[in-house]
């Protein structure tokens, strides 16, 4: 099946200091991504929503900036470097950017998975973006 990247960026009048713990803690998470986070390790966190499983590496994180959960099959998968390097593996990208100008935060929002319905992709992140707007009170 092909991939499809979905891009998006929203505006979130929070600081970046604030804004972080909910992209890259798993209580953040389960404030307005996920039913459920759950730690594997220092690396690999299952993440639930809508009844099923996802297990997710963090494959770069950079503090008050942006992290990028890859999601794999299992840890053992995501461990194998023959089979990590042949995988077309879906991962989520959310970054922060600042505007000095403007004083805002925004979150930039890198989906890629087999989902290639755009308008589908854009309410579901709507949706989301708009409870974690709620949950900081921005």
């Amino acid at each position: 099946m092909s991939k499809f990247e979905y891009n998006a960026e929203y505006e979130i009048r929070a600081a970046v200091k604030m804004v972080y713990p909910y992209i890259s803690t798993p209580q953040g998470l389960e404030e307005w991504f996920a039913d459920r986070v759950e730690v594997l390790n220092d690396k690999f966190l299952n993440i639930h929503w809508d009844n099923e499983q996802h297990v997710t590496k963090i494959v770069s994180q950079r503090n008050n900036s942006m992290i990028r959960y890859q999601f794999v099959e299992s840890i053992e998968e995501a461990t194998s470097k023959t089979r990590a390097r042949k995988k077309d593996n879906n991962f989520l990208e959310l970054k922060l950017n600042y505007s000095e100008l403007t004083d805002t935060t925004y979150l930039v929002i890198t989906d890629y998975s087999e989902m290639n319905d755009e308008e589908v992709l854009e309410e579901l992140w709507d949706g989301l973006i708009e409870t974690l707007r709620e949950k900081l009170g921005a």
